[in-house]
């Protein structure tokens, strides 16, 4: 017991009496968080299980990585969340939603939370600075009791440029979205990483200044996520409807411009915030709310994106915009984002174990499809069911089904479940793939499903 109890406390890590009180204090708070996500390789499709660090943060909120959640390469989204607590008991929770300029995301826990566990609460007023040690709770290999391990760093920067974020030597491994505690013991964030599993403005960054360095969320992102957290399909988050680029140095040198940074609009689509408030292509924006914008680079333009999608839904957002070489102020008043692929609505059919969900705006990019195109996209086909046996592949793009049109997955639903009524042998779907319409013919057998 006493080597697993070291083991328990991060191994190296003295037992000093701050440490040691952080540890059994919040322990009990850490939960494992295990579901499945649905994979692809050599155009094989199968479900995996994956294993996440969760926190408990409310009487039925537990807080994780927002990667757990769009971790699925072939665009489903996991499913089957549970959580374990500390001495084998196991809720089952769903999923409320994700924040993607955090990248944190929420799940409900069903049943309640075991009486001894407290929720950790985010301390705001705290002030980390470079060199203050810093604490992690982070989750120990499956099978092992206690499954939380303790571990010390440092913060070791403070960024001011391109945005402010801190960034410590805590190890991600095992503690990804894990709690970091300050040397009082008040909890002043969570880790996350430089990379794509990280927040949205250091997405990029990973390569250049070492995986290996971990960033802290800090509270005053996460307070007002824990107070109202995001849910799947609430309009939230706010676009301009540009695509853009960075106004490098190369390219501020070619149009003899002054500026350090700034979003030069590619083009402006049809119907958006930006065709509204005027915005033309070649607009180069060079201040937003009065402040110059620090992108001067590709991989900074996630900081402009957040700047905007954080701003709310019917906000007014003065621009400084450079048009033929003139300096002009614009307003947009920004709308709604369109929905993402995790925030479309979704439809599981069990009999032909197959899962769609609605077309968002992304998927109308991705395929070229006209504005009044209809349909709902595949996004799970069960190996070896009656879907895969009879070709229906994921990203296959269903339009109708016998004589039936579809636009929503409910109207996938009402025709299978008469289809099922009725027993019917032979469901041919109309589908677009690859830019080709094509029929495809299911046989069911309704008397061997069971």
């Amino acid at each position: 017991m006493a080597t697993l109890s070291a083991l328990a406390l991060g191994g190296a890590l003295p037992l000093m009496a701050g440490p040691r009180q952080i540890y059994e204090r919040h322990r009990g708070s850490i939960v494992a968080v295990t579901y499945y996500v649905e994979t692809r390789f050599m155009h094989q499709t199968r479900e995996v299980e994956g294993r996440d660090i969760g926190i408990v943060v409310g009487s039925d909120l537990v807080m994780i990585n927002g990667a757990a959640v769009t971790g699925s390469s072939t665009g489903a989204q996991p499913h089957g969340f549970r959580l374990h607590f500390g001495g084998g008991l196991v809720r089952n929770a769903s999923y409320l939603g994700r924040d993607e300029f955090a990248n944190i995301a929420f799940l409900r826990v069903e049943g309640g939370l075991p009486d001894d566990v407290q929720p950790v609460v985010f301390d705001s007023k705290a002030h980390p600075r470079v060199g203050d040690a810093v604490f992690v709770l982070g989750l120990l290999p499956e099978n092992i009791e206690p499954m939380v391990h303790l571990a010390e760093g440092r913060i070791v920067a403070d960024v001011d440029k391109p945005k402010p974020f801190l960034i410590t030597n805590l190890s991600v491994e095992d503690a990804l979205g894990a709690p970091v505690f300050n040397a009082a013991g008040k909890v002043i964030g969570v880790l996350s990483e430089l990379g794509s599993a990280g927040p949205s403005f250091v997405s990029s960054f990973g390569a250049e200044e070492g995986s290996y360095y971990g960033i802290i969320v800090t509270a005053e992102t996460l307070v007002p996520l824990v107070q109202s957290p995001p849910l799947k399909g609430e309009a939230r988050r706010a676009w301009l409807g540009i695509t853009l680029q960075a106004l490098t140095p190369e390219m501020a040198e070619y149009w003899h411009l002054q500026e350090h940074g700034g979003i030069i609009v590619n083009s402006v689509l049809p119907g958006s915030p930006a065709a509204a408030a005027g915005l033309r292509e070649g607009d180069i924006i060079v201040a937003l709310h009065g402040r110059p914008i620090p992108v001067d680079r590709e991989d900074h333009i996630p900081i402009f994106v957040e700047q905007v999608g954080s701003a709310g839904v019917g906000a007014r957002m003065p621009l400084v915009v450079i048009r033929d070489g003139t300096r002009q102020e614009v307003e947009v008043v920004l709308q709604a984002a369109p929905k993402s692929s995790q925030e479309a609505e979704e439809y599981h059919n069990p009999d032909l174990e197959l899962t769609v969900r609605e077309l968002v705006f992304a998927d109308y990019r991705a395929h070229d499809l006209a504005p009044d195109f209809q349909g709902v996209l595949v996004s799970r086909v069960e190996a070896g069911s009656w879907s895969s046996v009879g070709g229906l592949q994921v990203g296959d793009i269903i339009q109708r089904l016998d004589e039936h049109a579809l636009a929503t997955p409910a109207d996938l639903k009402r025709v299978l479940e008469e289809a099922a009524k009725k027993e019917t042998r032979k469901l041919v779907f109309f589908v677009e793939r690859d830019g080709r319409s094509q029929f495809i013919t299911v046989e069911t057998d309704w008397d061997g499903r069971s």
